[in-house]
């Protein structure tokens, strides 16, 4: 098995999940607004780029100027890996500001051969991306589609707010992960924090924490708790 690095040594979450997520991966990062999707994607991105993968980022969030800024407040300098190509950032956020629905975005990630040129590729959120497409694209030939890429030697990885889906899509979505992972905001230690439970993990590299709880610091980026949770 081969194993995609995402090791820093500012902190252990590469030890907290087995060591690096496996190639052939469909990883999904689900949780409502604010419980730490996107930190959580922006720390695996510069993990991967740090330990020399590649990395293709489909954002809907963020425009490209934000995405640095971001990363940059979370001492996470991504400015050479842009210019290298290293790392692709492809803003989707200009598509959906205006609220309309839009034909073809699950068709344009069927069909875009660019977006997986790379090692690992992010999208992030895909809930939005199938909440605003209009299209007859179905959600089940798009994990079929994700899991023959993946086969390739990839990783994607994707969050989803549960509440942009019916449970139906959601249940699909669930199913055709090999790594399904819910980020929640809990109380630990006397203070709130952001907590990633694993619920599902194949063909995991090694032993992997189950809970791991995460606060967000500016200048120092994701930062995991040392005291570990049952």
């Amino acid at each position: 098995m081969q194993i995609a690095k995402i090791e820093l040594a500012r902190d252990d979450l590469d030890k907290r999940i087995g060591g690096g997520i496996p190639f052939n991966s469909l990883v999904i990062i689900e949780g409502e607004e604010s419980t730490g999707k996107s930190v959580l994607c922006q720390r695996l991105a510069y993990g991967f780029l740090q330990n020399r993968h590649s990395v293709t980022y489909v954002s809907t969030q963020l425009t490209t100027t934000e995405f640095i800024k971001q990363m940059m407040s979370l001492e996470y300098n991504i400015n050479k890996k842009l210019l290298s190509g290293a790392l692709l950032y492809i803003p989707v956020y200009p598509l959906i500001a205006d609220n309309k629905r839009r034909d073809g975005f699950l068709k344009k990630i069927m069909e875009t051969k660019a977006f997986y040129e790379k090692d690992v590729i992010i999208f992030d959120s895909l809930s939005s991306l199938i909440a605003n497409d209009a299209s007859d694209v179905n959600v089940n030939d798009l994990m079929a589609f994700f899991k023959r890429i993946v086969a390739l030697k990839k990783i994607i990885i994707c969050t989803i707010n549960p509440k942009e889906l019916s449970e139906e899509v959601l249940t699909m979505i669930r199913t055709s992960s090999t790594m399904l992972i819910k980020t929640d905001i809990i109380t630990f230690a006397g203070s709130i924090k952001n907590a990633a439970k694993i619920l599902k993990y194949n063909m995991a590299p090694g032993t992997y924490q189950k809970t791991i709880v995460f606060r967000v610091e500016p200048k120092i980026g994701l930062a995991v708790e040392i005291a570990s949770v049952a």
